[in-house]
């Protein structure tokens, strides 16, 4: 049958099917997501949401590429948004990458002039030439200064206190992550879940322990639609690096979520959570081009983990998104064990990072 046809004919027929099989695989992989809350769902489940992590984008690529209309703005979009997606917006996500199912969206999608339309909306030409001066215009000569008074002998200056500049920022784009043993639920959705009080330990202890002034964000950036917890977090970081330009070192603290991943490892006789280093890089097509020196940063600390602390961390992730990481050139992700690690482990992990950290300082200040 398909032989029978023109060769036109037969590649819109190819194609046709291709989408409609690849249709069908994305809306069972979403009933299977929204089932995984039902009973004799659940392990499985977890290797689905990680197969979408990988790259999330292989759908709205390849439509964009055969039908007008599809391609879009690219954005720092979170990969982990499937995890907390509603079934409809999901699938309209992978196929069209419309972020909110309103028939406005729908209609800019297949419109483009729709949509540019918003863009140049607010938009004003300013009138340079009524702002010229007029050729017959008389210019107004500025009125005579008066006398200068005596200026009297200058005081002696007192010392102002010297302020050092933080070198550490930590903070959350995922800030509702949470330990089950410790709050009993994995994420504390609209809140600052445990994470947050992760964050803030590590910050007292570079600050107190080991004289490294630290900054803590712990603004909220995964309220709905969770996709956009990078776009709100780079917001951040970029307020905090403007005012503190001399910033070191950048730390978006998480835990981890593989499932099957082993996350505990004895130290020295306790239980410490293991740690992931990730690192972003411009592989979906967000400009990054010095990815590699948040790789160095990274492989550094990894480096001098495997000396004081043999197995503390799994190692280090090279990522297809970038993580907001191309804002400075050692931000990196540290994922501190997993939904299932307790407090204690957590928090020994903490302990050993910091003074991981504090002798990369210390290296650092060697060298120069």
């Amino acid at each position: 049958m398909i032989n029978s046809l023109p060769k036109n004919e037969r590649f819109r027929f190819i194609l046709v099917i291709g989408l409609i099989f690849f249709t069908v695989f994305i809306t069972i992989g979403v009933c299977l997501v929204e089932a995984e809350g039902q009973q004799g769902f659940f392990y499985p489940i977890g290797y689905l949401k990680r197969l979408y992590h990988l790259d999330s984008q292989v759908g709205r690529n390849f439509l964009s590429q055969v039908i007008p209309g599809f391609k879009r703005y690219r954005f720092e979009e979170d990969p982990d948004f499937i995890l907390d997606g509603k079934a409809t917006d999901l699938l309209l996500r992978f196929l069209v990458n419309i972020r909110n199912p309103s028939p406005q969206e729908m209609f800019k999608t297949q419109f483009p002039f729709l949509a540019r339309q918003d863009a140049i909306k607010g938009y004003s030409l300013l009138n340079t030439a009524a702002l010229q001066a007029q050729p017959n215009e008389t210019i107004r000569r500025p009125s005579p200064l008066p006398p200068a008074r005596t200026v009297p002998p200058p005081q002696e200056a007192v010392p102002t206190p010297r302020v050092e500049s933080p070198r550490v920022l930590i903070y959350h784009t995922h800030t509702s992550e949470s330990y089950v043993p410790v709050s009993g639920q994995t994420h504390l959705h609209n809140g600052q879940g445990d994470i947050v009080r992760a964050g803030e330990k590590l910050t007292a202890l570079l600050n107190q322990q080991y004289g490294i002034k630290t900054l803590h964000s712990d603004t909220i950036h995964d309220q709905y639609p969770f996709r956009e917890a990078y776009q709100r977090s780079e917001v951040t970081v970029k307020e905090l690096l403007e005012k503190h330009p001399k910033l070191d070192v950048v730390l978006d603290l998480h835990r981890d979520a593989t499932p099957g991943l082993d996350h505990k490892v004895p130290i020295k006789g306790k239980t410490a959570a293991k740690i992931i280093l990730v690192v972003g890089s411009d592989r979906l097509g967000l400009a990054h081009p010095n990815w590699d020196k948040n790789s160095r940063f990274a492989n550094a600390l990894l480096a001098i983990m495997d000396q004081l602390y043999p197995n503390l961390a799994h190692g280090v992730i090279l990522a297809e998104a970038r993580y907001n990481q191309h804002l400075h050139p050692q931000s990196i992700i540290v994922e501190f064990g997993d939904d299932k690690s307790t407090w204690e482990e957590v928090n020994y992990s903490l302990e050993l990072f910091a003074e991981v950290l504090a002798f990369y300082f210390s290296q650092v200040s060697y060298s120069l």
